[in-house]
């Protein structure tokens, strides 16, 4: 199914009132775009330095445009997981590396807002998360935020590329929600973290509908495993974009939600991870239901493919030829 997704009015009237507060509006599409490019320039060059939040460059550009696309990508990933029942019997979020609460604006639809607790060492971040909602924060973790482990979510928001390990509290919670840049480096080092995770004995929700080791990891080195989702941009940010080389059709991401509870799974169900490839004479996408390395096949002669797209759930008719 095509999952499309918009920025909602009310955060859109947030971000506005945000960059007001920067001496900018949405309307200054120009100089909002040539802070999009300085702030991209800064990971590419800085490769897993944290935001350099003083800068008001770089507010500016994540509230006006990284700020919307982050959130869109943690309000999908949180529709999978109630598609899964993944947050039944969750009381509350730990959010580290929160930022402006990005991810937690998505969450608090899960969660009440006292139940939210935010990481952020970024005083501009923290003092911009104003504008959104009135999150709770703490600069570092302490041991007193984990409450009720087997109540909490770890909630880890592209903070992981910034970190050399993965925190330790983070393993005494319940379940963990993960969502990484959809490159190559970091969608495999979150496909190692997960079969880390379950040798510790979590086990995976979504994207996987299986505990066995990843196939992408055991049969190729390049690939990796990202979701795609289609976004319906409003006209001030296609306006944006119009400066920038990148035009956002889709958002893509890497994620992973894990409990430590066994989910249900559906015998013969799986993932596409692939987009669908048209071929001579069938078309084929890849399907992750196990360790192995497979692809949905339909031949032409057969009639017309059905329309799916990577992300979605698939569930094997009883009568599939295996080749």
């Amino acid at each position: 199914m095509k999952r499309e997704f918009s920025i909602p009015k009310d955060l859109e009237s947030q971000i506005s009132e945000a960059l007001k507060s920067l001496g900018t509006d949405l309307s200054d599409s120009k100089k909002i775009a040539d802070s999009v490019l300085q702030l991209s320039d800064f990971f590419i060059r800085s490769g897993n330095q944290p935001t350099p939040w003083k800068e008001k460059w770089a507010q500016m550009a994540y509230l006006a445009y990284f700020l919307p696309l982050n959130f869109l990508r943690v309000q999908s990933v949180i529709r999978e997981g109630e598609k899964a029942g993944f947050f039944k019997g969750l009381e509350r979020a730990i959010d580290f590396g929160a930022g402006p609460g990005t991810a937690a604006l998505a969450l608090k639809n899960i969660f009440p807002i006292e139940n939210l607790h935010l990481i952020e060492w970024a005083q501009q971040a923290i003092q911009q998360s104003k504008f959104f909602a009135n999150f709770k924060y703490s600069e570092k973790f302490d041991a007193k935020i984990l409450k009720t482990p087997a109540q909490s979510l770890g909630v880890f928001s592209y903070s992981l590329t910034e970190l050399n390990a993965f925190p330790s509290w983070a393993t005494d919670c319940e379940a963990l929600m993960i969502l990484e840049p959809a490159t190559h480096v970091d969608g495999r080092k979150l496909q190692e973290l997960r079969g880390q995770l379950i040798e510790k004995g979590f086990y995976a929700w979504a994207p996987c509908t299986h505990q066995h080791a990843c196939p992408l990891l055991v049969h190729s080195k390049k690939d990796w495993c990202h979701d795609r989702i289609f976004f319906n941009a409003p006209k001030w940010f296609e306006t944006i974009e119009k400066y920038l080389p990148i035009k956002n059709k889709t958002i893509t991401y890497s994620y992973l939600l894990a409990r430590k509870t066994n989910p249900e799974n559906i015998l013969n169900q799986g993932r596409l991870v692939g987009d669908q490839l048209q071929e001579k004479g069938k078309d084929r996408q890849l399907f992750c239901r196990n360790d192995r390395r497979e692809f949905l096949s339909w031949l032409h002669k057969a009639g017309p493919t059905p329309l799916l797209y990577r992300g979605d759930l698939f569930e094997l008719p009883e009568n599939f030829e295996e080749v």
